[in-house]
């Protein structure tokens, strides 16, 4: 169950830093994490890459 739950929480935040979302504490809360460290260590865990690095690979170059 556990595992799924941050399946659904990773694909939001991974759609919200896709768009431009500036601040990952936000994401963090709005998706409930307890802070902004929490939601990278689950994305980390889960995907291998910082939420920084992953905005990086989504947002095209300017």
């Amino acid at each position: 169950m556990t595992h799924y739950r941050h399946r659904v929480r990773i694909g939001r935040a991974l759609d919200r830093l896709e768009a431009g979302e500036p601040s990952l504490s936000a994401v963090a809360a709005d998706l409930g994490y307890a802070d902004q460290a929490h939601l990278t260590r689950t994305m980390r865990q889960h995907l291998g890459h910082t939420p920084t690095v992953l905005r990086r690979l989504l947002t095209p170059p300017r």
